[in-house]
């Protein structure tokens, strides 16, 4: 703890309830769904099927009847593969199966001038990884289970892309799909300006769940989150499941545990920034000088001046001259 952490406080109150004020500066009383970890623990719930079944049929658009959670992480046969954990792995139907992500930060080496091309490549290594990881013994080709992937994004992937969901499938140069048996889709959580102003009651299912992973842990949409849960009853089930979710002390420690780790990352990757930017400007400087040092052999300065104004070694003034 902090002295600034104590000064303001009345000298009555205990080390129990300052320390609860801190706790919940830090930890928000309503843990955000758009983090991978408490997305995971909501939608993996036992009582969240009716919320998994809604936000699968909800994003692609088809009707789904039941869904079944499946071991989240596919057993790994060699130390030279991806250890790649879904966050979400379900059946769907018995005939169609789903990896369903959330990415709220950025991955490393991402960038809008980067064209995001690491998430987009994880995206379709997810897919590929769920559909070959089908039983295939005795089962023709035709007959395989449809595989898709789902990824919502906490930052924008497609600036050039209006709206907020994107879908892909395998097509030719003229549009032609060559099956349905696989499909992509993202969802920008950060283009959900235009859906804010519509009416909720005019709100389609994808806009609803793409709000309620955005803003529902935010207390000042807590008003539009209750409009929200009027219209979709999964909506006010997974609320209750995210509160509860909120309230488990182990939750709020793990989530502090992953806010903390995210943290120490991005200030490690700065700090690298700043270095690689420092050691940049000496390496230009040296090269500078080299450059002048050149110029001046060129014009007859004497190595002896050069060497006294320069304050190189005189071994990599010689290299110069020569």
């Amino acid at each position: 703890m902090f002295v600034s952490d104590l000064e303001g406080h009345e000298p009555n109150e205990t080390v129990a309830a300052i320390l609860e004020g801190i706790v919940k500066r830090i930890v928000p009383e309503l843990l955000p769904p758009s983090e991978d970890g408490v997305f995971k623990t909501l939608l993996t719930h036992p009582d969240a099927k009716s919320v998994l079944r809604d936000v699968i049929s909800s994003i692609l658009q088809i009707p789904v009847i039941n869904v079944e959670v499946r071991n989240s992480a596919l057993p790994i046969s060699d130390f030279s593969e991806k250890r790649e954990e879904f966050d979400v792995n379900c059946e769907i139907d018995g005939g169609k199966q789903a990896d369903v992500e959330m990415q709220s930060n950025s991955m490393k080496g991402d960038s809008i001038s980067s064209g995001h091309k690491n998430i987009r490549s994880r995206a379709i290594y997810n897919l590929c990884d769920l559909h070959a990881s089908q039983e295939g013994r005795g089962v023709s080709y035709e007959n395989l289970m449809q595989s898709f992937q789902i990824t919502f994004c906490g930052y924008t992937v497609f600036p050039e892309r209006d709206g907020f969901l994107h879908r892909f499938s395998f097509r030719d140069a003229n549009g032609s799909e060559l099956l349905d048996s696989a499909g992509i889709v993202f969802v920008e959580l950060t283009k959900l300006g235009d859906v804010m102003k519509k009416p909720v009651g005019e709100m389609t299912g994808a806009e609803l769940w793409a709000l309620f992973f955005s803003i529902g842990g935010e207390p000042r949409h807590r008003a539009l989150l209750e409009k929200m849960i009027e219209v979709r009853e999964e909506i006010k089930v997974a609320t209750e499941l995210l509160t509860n979710i909120s309230r488990d002390p182990n939750e709020r420690a793990r989530f502090m545990s992953r806010r903390r780790f995210i943290m120490d990352r991005e200030h490690d990757r700065a700090v690298a920034r700043d270095e690689g930017k420092k050691e940049g400007k000496k390496e230009g400087k040296k090269e500078g000088k080299k450059e002048m040092i050149k110029k001046l052999f060129a014009l007859g300065v004497p190595t002896e001046t050069i060497l006294e104004a320069s304050g190189l070694p005189l071994g990599e003034i010689e290299k110069l001259r020569d």
